[in-house]
């Protein structure tokens, strides 16, 4: 906290200060010469811009330097130039060619490098891609782009995941910062991230342990919102939506205003969601006429508000949100007799804090300081009574400083805390009570060679997790565990560059080598949880017999080595590109199904067929290919294509569970002025390549279509829109839920919507 503080006293007074002494400005406009409006023009490691309606921009810069200027736009090849400014006014004019492969800037990125640039594959959805694939949870809002699957734990709760690999290996961030609840803990929670209000959603596929540590071995979703400007806002702007879906009657609105003046800056948004429970095309649970046409208790309701205020000034930012959260949501039913209604009833307060400063002192362009306070809960309900209470305070501080060039390398460093303390109370107390704590030291560093750019990284992180002591329920009465105490020393390095060999090509190879230590979940699980309908165990204990013991062994922790190879066509009479990934993880958890159930575990309290599920670890492989293309036939009609496949598997033999099969997706547009169309459908094969204990899953197709309006007014847009998804209305049973035989996908969903823009 000294240090959080001593940093933003530092940006406090610098983002007050005089302006730089010289002006760099100019005009961005595409090669017929038309301007490109909001165009991001940014320094390596220093200020950035957007360009206006006209395509102008003016930056402040340090006088007599020598600059590397990145213009970045939407639909357009990246540029760059090096710079040398004097002093006065600089005018530096670019062109920009037309891409078909988004080109947003990644903040997530350890460098702010845009997709096109970037050594591992990353993909961006955008604000107006979001207006129209929005979804209540987040893993469905992701699902459909390539290597991005979701675990479909009902309306509520779906993560995503990456390349086969979810929970605590993928890390879900607002602005770079965890979301601090207890989604990874088990599939029943949500995770509390509400694309509705983001600015853009960034998907990092393949490990992101540089700057985002233990739980990023296997990929990072950043949401990215407006809470915080880091540039001055001048007057009021904002947008207000609404839509409905058919299918579960679902509503939702959603607002959000932004404004400032003289480089003060505030923001408000919100977003209010109701749905039924959701329509399926048959039974939810195969040959049980009573559960046709609705997956019972599937309901949802969400509200959440939030706020931010800031400064931003020539010399750098400063600014804090706050965000609350509140939902409750239904677990599928199982189908069984007299079976309880399940809800999660869910709060949270997050408190977010970033700024930063520019040219804060000799040999250093920025200094950054991003901080976080959440404070997490939430309640298993069976029948509206609370029986079972998670708690979650999560805080976490990152400092980040950018290097001017060291021997022509440039990029940036820094320091990285988190705090967590995880508590559990009531009937299902699954695991112990915990405090973990990391701090990590991390740096990355790139050279540009002529066509080649040279990334290397690293970063050494302290892991602890103190458990407490928990009390198992046996036949003999309540038994006292102590767990083991965890404390690791994780190293990530990295290695990567970019091949410009073509204009319209590049060719990225990455190597990264990651560890991460086990969480609580994975060690300590013991008893049944009603909302999964199964009885954990964690890798801590052994089946013998029936008889279920602690383990005598430590876990190891997971080590995994990993090479993206990624080719991207930037131009050209079709765009697109493929990457393929190989990660091999010794020591790596998973959650399997043993084949018993509760009644067969003979120094266990719990009767019934519930089903034993235990995390074991072995050595495993996960083969991945992602492609995907545009190609254009003439100024109107398009054609997006897509696959991937994920082979996942154990070394000494077996499958790992729940990996999604082969998919290929294909999109036909059309535009013409404000209008556009478009009719696709996403094929999923048979997935037949199962776990042990693990049933075959049948292979489906879902057809969707969209069709879109946009108005322009001299004081802002309209936006109307009308969606269908499945419109075939098929049976879907994705192999990644583990709720694939008693609630497959909705039904046929017709969605209704318009947003206004100002």
């Amino acid at each position: 906290m000294k240090l959080a503080v001593l940093t933003m006293a530092l940006a406090s007074a610098g983002v007050c200060s005089t302006a730089f002494a010289a002006q760099l400005q100019g005009k961005i406009t595409d090669t017929q010469g038309n301007a490109v409006a909001n165009a991001l023009v940014s320094v390596d490691g220093g200020n950035q811009t957007t360009a206006d309606a006209q395509g102008r921009y003016s930056l402040s810069v340090s006088d007599n330097s020598h600059l590397h200027l990145h213009i970045s736009s939407d639909l357009y090849k990246h540029a760059e130039r090096d710079v040398r400014v004097g002093t006065g006014v600089v005018t530096e004019d670019f062109s920009l060619t037309k891409s078909k492969i988004e080109n947003i800037v990644v903040t997530a990125s350890p460098l702010g490098r845009s997709a096109m640039e970037s050594s591992t594959p990353v993909s961006v959805l955008t604000e107006d891609q979001l207006k129209l694939n929005t979804e209540p949870t987040l893993g469905d809002t992701l699902d459909k782009l390539p290597g991005v699957q979701a675990t479909h734990f009902g309306a509520g709760a779906s993560r995503p995941i990456i390349r086969g690999m979810d929970g605590p290996r993928v890390k879900v961030l607002e602005n770079g910062l965890s979301v601090g609840d207890a989604s990874t803990v088990s599939a029943d929670h949500a995770v509390t991230a509400e694309a509705a209000s983001a600015q853009q959603i960034e998907i990092l596929r393949g490990p992101g342990t540089l700057m985002y540590g233990n739980g990023a071995i296997g990929g990072v979703v950043n949401v990215v919102d407006k809470r915080i400007s880091e540039q001055p806002i001048e007057g009021m702007n904002g947008s207000v939506g609404a839509r409905y879906d058919s299918a579960n009657n679902g509503k939702t609105l959603n607002a959000d205003i932004s404004g400032g003046k003289d480089g003060f800056n505030w923001h408000l948004d919100g977003t209010r969601r109701r749905t039924n429970s959701y329509d399926i095309p048959g039974d939810a649970i195969l040959g049980d006429n009573s559960t046709h046409g609705t997956v019972d208790n599937t309901q949802l309701q969400l509200d959440e508000y939030a706020g931010g205020v800031g400064y931003a000034g020539d010399k750098g930012f400063i600014g804090v949100s706050g965000t609350r959260t509140e939902s409750n949501y239904g677990i599928p039913l199982k189908g069984e007799e007299d079976e309880p209604h399940i809800t999660i009833d869910l709060k949270k307060t997050a408190w977010q804090l970033h700024g930063g400063l520019l040219d804060p002192f000799t040999g250093f362009s920025k200094i950054r300081l991003d901080a976080g306070y959440t404070d997490y809960q939430h309640a298993e309900e069976e029948n509206g009574d609370a029986d079972t209470f998670f708690y979650n305070k999560q805080s976490e501080a990152r400092v980040t400083l950018n290097n001017k060039p060291w021997a022509e390398w440039q990029g940036s460093m820094g320091l990285h805390v988190t705090h967590r303390d995880f508590s559990v109370d009531g009937e299902e107390q699954l695991t112990p009570n915990s405090k973990t704590d990391t701090v990590a030291a991390f740096i990355v560093q790139e050279r540009k060679v002529d066509d080649f750019r040279f990334e290397l990284g690293a970063r050494v992180e302290h892991y602890k997790l103190d458990p407490e002591a928990m009390t198992l329920d046996t036949l003999e009465g309540e038994a006292e565990y102590q767990p083991n105490q965890i404390s690791d020393t994780n190293i990530t390095a990295s290695a990567g560059v970019v091949w410009d060999f073509d204009p319209s090509y590049n060719l990225s190879v990455a190597l990264t080598r990651a560890e991460r230590s086990a969480t609580a979940e994975e060690l300590y699980s013991y008893g049944p949880h009603d909302a999964t309908q199964s009885f954990e165990l964690g890798s801590e204990f052994q089946i013998v017999d029936g008889n279920i013991i602690t383990n005598a062994s430590t876990a190891d922790k997971e080590i995994a080595n990993n090479i993206d190879v990624t080719l991207r066509k930037l131009d050209g009479a079709w765009t697109g590109s493929v990457s393929m990934a190989y990660n091999r993880v010794d020591n790596f958890f998973y959650e399997a199904n043993t084949g018993l159930v509760a009644a067969d575990l003979t120094n266990s309290d719990e009767e019934g067929d519930m089903p034993v599920y235990q995390y074991q670890q072995g050595d495993a492989q996960l083969f991945s290919i992602e492609a995907q293309a545009n190609i254009p036939f003439n100024d109107n009609w398009s054609l997006d294509m897509f696959s991937d496949y994920t082979r996942a598997k154990l070394v000494d033999g077996g499958n790992l569970p729940r990996i999604s099969p082969m998919r290929f997706g294909s999109t036909l547009n059309y535009d013409m002025e404000q209008w556009h169309a478009d009719l696709g459908m996403v094929a999923y094969a048979k997935q037949d390549k199962t776990a042990a204990n693990e049933t075959d899953t049948a292979g489906y197709a879902l057809v969707n279509a969209a069709v879109t309006y946009r108005i322009y007014t001299d004081n802002g847009d309209l936006f109307v829109y009308l969606k269908g998804n499945n419109l075939t209305d098929k049976e879907a049973r994705p192999h990644t839920s583990l709720l694939k035989d008693y609630a497959p996908l909705m039904g046929r969903n017709v969605m209704l919507g318009v947003n206004y823009n100002f």
